[in-house]
């Protein structure tokens, strides 16, 4: 049976909070030493962007095909990155290391987390704010921010990718603000209001017509 849009929509501003709880509490957890439970978390998240990516497809394909498809392969592409940095950290719980093989594990896991939640996200988080922007289901506003958001995510993440500002610093969680606020905006959004895409509209006005 084939669930109506608004069903997808309100599960994927439900899945677009989760990610945003289960991504702050996995750094929390390991933060406080508790990796396990960080593991665990992580694996929720990458579960929670795989989802998104699959239900956003659903929704804005009649929109914007290639776009929507290349936001939920680069959602994919994120949920499996996340996923195989959490493999480091699972190996770091499970054996006994030398300290050098602790920081070479704990340095695998940053770097997955810059790829990952930063320059993958960053480039389908400026995929999804132009596809919103084109179909016209959301607050012109709401999709200019995904745009500058995920533009500015990927200069900060490059810039700590190559050294030229600090990792976690500062100016990175300033420009990651900006993404911040689109995704829980969007996700509200999703789950209040949801959404119509123009073919959908057109669909159901035709078949009106018909009747």
């Amino acid at each position: 049976m084939t669930r109506p849009p608004h069903t997808y929509a309100r599960t994927v501003g439900i899945l677009y909070l989760l990610t945003h709880v289960t991504s702050i509490t996995a750094v929390a957890a390991y933060a406080a030493g508790e990796l396990a439970a960080g593991v665990a978390l992580e694996l929720v998240l990458a579960g929670g962007c795989l989802g998104t990516g699959i239900l956003v497809w659903l929704l804005l394909r009649p929109v914007g095909p290639a776009r929507a498809a290349a936001f939920a392969g680069l959602r994919a592409l994120e949920a499996a990155v996340i996923a195989a940095g959490a493999l480091p950290m699972l190996a770091l719980l499970w054996a006994t290391t030398p300290a050098p093989m602790a920081e070479t594990l704990t340095a695998l896991h940053t770097a997955a987390f810059l790829v990952g939640q930063g320059l993958v996200i960053s480039v389908n988080t400026v995929i999804l704010g132009w596809l919103l922007l084109g179909s016209h289901v959301v607050p012109r506003a709401l999709a200019v921010l995904g745009i500058v958001g995920g533009a500015l995510v990927l200069a900060s993440n490059s810039a700590q990718l190559f050294d030229v500002i600090p990792q976690g610093g500062t100016i990175a969680g300033l420009c990651a603000v900006p993404v911040f606020a689109f995704e829980i905006w969007f996700a509200v959004h999703l789950i209040a209001v949801g959404l119509q895409p123009r073919g959908a509209r057109s669909s159901v006005a035709a078949q009106a017509t018909a009747r």
